[in-house]
């Protein structure tokens, strides 16, 4: 960071541009006419929340913005990335205003930020200048919007608290005409526990939303059932005015009951908590372009001040233990920053058990007849059931087998009556129905048997908050099966899969401090641990990272990771691969090909990855670690660093990782000035393409551009990837040599020296 006190050239300029302060007034707008917004406040950024709004400029660079308040410039912040070319005014009513993505500053306030980029030889500059050094007046003009460190033109704008904490511009003095609902497109799930999984053998799910007949109503079509601990995630979307650009909800309340059970509200940010985005929204759908979608309870590590729970429950249904069986009502509200608001209603069953029904007794008859009696658990009644079956499972299906009724008895109880042969062996298990169309999978009462062939496939998935095991059986008949995790040979555990179908067996396991490394896993179609594991998947490389203060896991002797508790919101598995390719030359590779699951995760801060290869010192050209872009298909140069024979680099998530060369050099294209040619203005303009295949230019100090010698400020837009740069002072007619100097990170250099001349008054280009 530079200080102004410390630049004589930057403390002369602004001295010469003291004003007297204008008169307080209300705040308007920093653009005139209409206000369209493309985002608001709080949307997911990468692992950061949207601190302000993004207003509209029409796809072009060059809109006037204006300064909201009296107040001075406060500090100037330049920067190829983030937010650009930024200005920030310090209000007298004490507010920060923050003016991103700038394509040009106004002539004073520009003259002394250049004043300070020369002297400290940098076009990156993060300068807080002294109180009223640079006064500003309402209104007055402070720059043109641009796409500075941005993909599209427009205009990033914030407002801060006097104490420097981001708030929502549309709750607090910028007002917008709106009379838009917000709006609902899913509804979605997830377990909470460490075993449970939805009938799709996820652990989250998503039901679309029904829109009703009264104007902002939302429900769903199906009437849900819990038996475990879940929480509630919305995807839905506002918008400013209709047509408009979709943005993110301002506030969402969640009422069970008619109790306040949760609520989310964007109305300020806290630069120390702003990585709770990552929890706030569900990152998992963010990484596939959903990005609207909110978690509507707390999750571990998420210190969001505006989002909370009403009790010890934090969101959670059925984490309490004291939730009631049957019928709740949930209503879930959506409002703007204008007081629009929209409600997505629905109900749910609720049953804080595995099964509802717990089977008595069996009898069995001559005549291949089996009875089997129920009882329901206490509370059953508000579940409202009106009719029971008893359904059969053949592979993957479910049906209604004639040879099987279920009768009711007094006091809630069933009877089952089976009648045929092979009745001993049929896989059965109670559906209940219920009032409004709820169905409940309840227990699995018969055919399960002792063991089965040790005939079975078995998958396996790191996924988001766990290992999930998929055991697939070809056996025609029932019956339960077995994990087992090992390490080496040490069996670290045994886990026993839930029953979904006769062909397939899914088993949820937690990252606990026990599996730390798993390499093998078996299955067998049974529980007895007697009947030895025959069916195995190995030279598997899992860990559980997340619970020691610090941690290395090493896939060979060339690849680590090295991490600790601090680098996630909570513990997690971590599976490591490697892809051995021939001719790593060929391919551009220095290094095998490895891989970290899953691809994506919410990751709290960075971890290290160390890939050893040979000694890259003696090379003549250099190389490092990149991440695969699997949508571009191509690969990403990551901040490396070099060790002896080991590259490090940091990673905030998984995917495909190789020490790559980097070969060429940059490219300097379409250059406008020419060597020899004769130019009349005095301030030429010096544009050019710096073009990067490989690792890319990194920051302003991979450009150096002399003229005369002198050092020249380098604007680059790394979307466009044009640098330009423009004399401060006008050039003496006659001969003047320009040398353009651009770096990559790999340290590779493409220079271009040329001369031009500069016409004089009299059309002379000689030096006089």
């Amino acid at each position: 960071m530079i200080k102004v006190s410390t630049i004589l050239t930057a403390v002369l300029v602004i001295a010469s541009l003291m004003v007297t302060p204008s008169a307080k007034g209300a705040r308007r707008w920093p653009v005139d006419g209409t206000i369209d917004l493309s985002s608001t406040f709080g949307e997911i950024r990468e692992r950061h929340f949207h601190g302000g709004i993004d207003i509209r400029t029409g796809g072009k660079v060059g809109t006037t913005v204006l300064s909201p308040v009296d107040g001075y410039v406060w500090r100037v912040k330049m920067s190829y990335y983030g937010s650009g070319k930024c200005l920030y005014i310090m209000g007298d009513d004490g507010h920060i205003y923050v003016f991103g993505h700038l394509s040009e500053l106004a002539g004073r306030i520009d003259h002394a930020v250049k004043a300070a980029q020369v002297a400290a030889r940098r076009y990156y500059l993060d300068v807080y200048y002294p109180s009223d050094s640079i006064r500003i007046s309402k209104g007055e003009f402070l720059a043109y919007s641009g796409q500075t460190g941005a993909t599209a033109p427009h205009l990033h704008f914030e407002v801060r608290s006097t104490d420097n904490v981001p708030i929502n511009p549309l709750t607090h003095g910028f007002d917008l005409p709106d009379n838009v609902r917000p709006s609902f497109q899913r509804l979605g799930f997830q377990v909470t526990d460490d075993r449970s999984l939805f009938l799709s053998g996820r652990r989250r799910m998503f039901v679309d939303v029904v829109r009703q007949k009264k104007a902002g109503d939302f429900t769903i079509d199906t009437l849900l059932y819990f038996n475990h601990p879940f929480g509630i995630l919305v995807d839905g979307h506002d918008l400013i005015r209709v047509g408009g650009m979709r943005q993110a909800i301002y506030s969402l309340t969640v009422y069970i009951d008619g109790k306040l059970f949760y609520e989310s509200q964007y109305d300020s940010l806290d630069f120390e908590t702003t990585d709770a985005v990552l929890l706030e929204y569900d990152y998992l759908e963010a990484v596939d372009n959903r990005k609207r979608v909110r978690r509507l309870f707390k999750s571990p590590g998420n210190r969001f001040a505006g989002s909370r729970g009403s009790d010890h429950r934090h969101g959670v249904f059925g984490r309490g233990g004291a939730e009631k069986v049957g019928l709740h009502q949930v209503r879930i509200v959506a409002e703007d920053c204008s007081g629009n608001s929209a409600e997505l209603s629905f109900r749910f069953l609720w049953c804080p058990r595995e099964n509802v029904y717990e089977l008595d007794s069996l009898v069995t008859r001559p005549a291949d007849t089996s009875l089997f009696f129920f009882t329901p658990i206490a509370g059953y009644e508000r579940l409202r059931i009106d009719s029971v079956k008893a359904l059969r499972n053949v592979q993957e299906r479910w049906g209604a087998p004639s040879t099987v009724h279920v009768r009711h008895l007094e006091n809630g109880q069933l009877k089952c009556v089976a009648i045929g042969r092979g009745v001993d062996v049929a896989v059965l298990r109670l559906f209940l129905f219920t009032e409004g169309g709820g169905l409940i999978r309840d227990l699995l009462f018969n055919g399960i048997q002792e063991s089965q062939p040790d005939r079975c496939e078995l998958f396996y998935e790191v996924i988001d908050d766990g290992l999930l095991i998929t055991v697939k059986s070809p056996n025609k008949r029932g019956s339960h099966s077995r994990i087992e995790l090992y390490c080496g040979d040490s069996l670290l555990g045994i886990e026993y899969p839930q029953y979904f179908e006769m062909n397939r067996h899914l088993c949820f396991i937690p990252p606990r401090p026990d599996y730390g490394r798993i390499d093998r896993i078996g299955a067998a179609m049974t529980r007895d641990t007697t009947r030895p594991v025959r069916v195995f998947l190995d030279s598997l490389n899992i860990f559980a990272v997340g619970h020691e203060s610090e941690q290395e896991i090493w896939l060979d002797s060339s690849f680590t990771l090295h991490c600790d508790r601090s680098n996630f919101y909570e513990p997690r598995f971590i599976e490591l691969r490697s892809n051995w390719a021939y001719l790593w030359t060929t391919l551009g590779l220095n290094s095998a090909h490895y891989r970290i699951f899953p691809e994506a995760f919410a990751c709290r801060k960075e971890f290290t990855l160390a890939l050893r290869t040979a000694d890259l010192r003696s090379r003549e050209f250099s190389s490092g670690i990149c991440w695969l872009d699997k949508e571009k298909n191509q690969w990403v140069w990551l901040d490396n660093s070099l060790h002896g024979d080991t590259l490090k680099a940091a990673s905030l998530g998984g995917g495909s990782f190789a020490v790559v060369f980097d070969l060429a050099p940059p490219e300097i294209h379409h250059l406008n000035i020419r060597d020899g040619r004769t130019y009349s203005d005095p301030r030429p303009l010096i544009s050019f393409l710096a073009v990067d295949t490989l690792s890319g230019i990194d920051d302003d100090q991979d450009f150096l551009i002399k003229l005369d010698g002198k050092w020249m400020i380098p604007e680059y837009n790394p979307n466009t990837r044009r640098c330009v740069t423009r004399p401060l002072e006008p050039l003496s007619p006659g001969k003047h040599h320009l040398g353009i100097m651009v770096y990559d990170r790999a340290g590779n250099l493409t220079e271009q020296y040329l001369n031009f001349y500069v016409k004089g008054a009299d059309g002379s280009k000689s030096r006089k």
